[in-house]
């Protein structure tokens, strides 16, 4: 969904690495912190683990469910029109935060509007994004781009297609509702005070 990925800046331009890329994804050893060790520097008491981690994994397992049930949509795919989504979503944020039934209207337009071009998004920047070869993400955009999903030239570069409104108006909020009922549990489990009080620095 693109909800879980709100909030990630990744300003997205040609050549210019993006914030994502210059930040590699492999875990060295000193990058692993361990839960325990997080809440003792906060003075709390290790909360009960297991019950959250079961409601996050099935929390997961419906994501990738409905991405292969309802979008047809292999995972990614799915994660390089999140790509795309984020991209959009940093450009439309610079003229304020919108409501969800503002940005379901301004999502499509943004990909019409002339003016940002010179902000394009390419292959090449979502590949250093994901970590993902180019020619993978070559393919997979003109797979989403035959389901006008996605469109995408040289000149004008990669944004969401006209039939993103859909996946926005019924995946979105699926997922939505789904993430609002995940917090539900964790906050009745106690996990989600225990999870907001951590500072991992």
């Amino acid at each position: 969904m693109i909800v879980p990925n709100l909030g990630n800046k990744i300003p997205i331009t040609g050549s210019i690495k993006t914030i994502m890329s210059s930040q590699k994804t492999t875990m060295g050893i000193n990058k692993v912190i361990s839960f325990e060790e997080a809440t003792k520097e906060k003075g709390q008491t290790e909360p009960l683990f297991s019950q959250g981690l079961y409601h996050w994994v099935m929390f997961i397992i419906s994501l990738y469910t409905r991405v292969r049930e309802n979008l047809k949509m292999d995972f990614e795919s799915f994660a390089i029109l999140q790509v795309v989504v984020s991209h959009s979503l940093y450009q439309i944020n610079k003229t304020g935060a919108k409501t969800f039934t503002e940005l379901e209207d301004q999502m499509t337009k943004f990909a019409q509007n002339k003016k940002m071009k010179n902000n394009k998004l390419t292959f090449a920047s979502i590949s250093d994004v994901l970590q993902l070869p180019r020619e993978t993400v070559r393919r997979k955009v003109l797979g989403l781009s035959k389901n006008n999903i996605l469109l995408g030239n040289t000149e004008n570069g990669i944004k969401l297609g006209p039939a993103y409104k859909t996946i926005y108006k019924e995946f979105v909020t699926e997922t939505t509702l789904d993430l609002g009922t995940l917090m539900k549990k964790f906050k009745k489990s106690g996990a989600l005070e225990h999870l907001l009080e951590i500072d991992i620095k």
